[in-house]
């Protein structure tokens, strides 16, 4: 229990900021943060070195963080217009513009990003063609459709303020 003590107190801060560098709502990063020490504490009975348990703690953090996109994907449709749900329909319908207003501020980028880029990137994330089917269609390599894709991917990111 000591042991665990210190490895939350070591590195707790470290595992908060690196969860909210890709999230901005403060419960869901201290849900995830929570989720990854109780992984932690789980997979601690194993004798890990010190070199190890840093790397447990943060591969877990990745995984964490993807879970909660991966969950994220899927839209809670409430069966009946209660009393109880219009509060949190409110909120859903606030959060539907939010998201509206972030896909025009994604389309206005796109429209920055050179023609062929902005194809294969549409191609690979929202038709969700591989890149290899890409390359083929195109003649030309994976790996070329590869680095299209992340350069608009990296422009995004650096002009959006969000991960995904």
């Amino acid at each position: 229990m000591d042991h665990f003590k210190e490895i939350y107190s070591g590195y707790k801060h470290r595992v908060y900021f690196f969860v909210a560098k890709y999230l901005s709502e403060e419960e869901d990063i201290e849900e995830i943060v929570q989720d990854i020490f109780m992984h932690v504490w789980k997979y601690l009975s194993k004798t890990h070195p010190p070199s190890e348990i840093e790397a447990l703690i943060f591969k877990s953090a990745k995984q964490e963080i993807s879970n909660f996109y991966r969950k994220r994907k899927m839209i809670f449709v409430p069966l009946e217009n209660s009393p109880e749900n219009q509060d949190e329909e409110s909120s859903e319908i606030e959060k539907q513009l939010q998201q509206e207003d972030q896909l025009k501020n994604i389309e206005s980028l796109l429209e920055q990003v050179p023609e062929r880029s902005r194809e294969f990137f549409i191609q690979n994330k929202i038709q969700n063609l591989s890149l290899f089917t890409i390359a083929q269609e195109n003649h030309i390599s994976k790996t070329a459709v590869e680095k299209h894709v992340n350069k608009v991917l990296k422009f995004l990111r650096t002009n959006l303020n969000f991960w995904f």
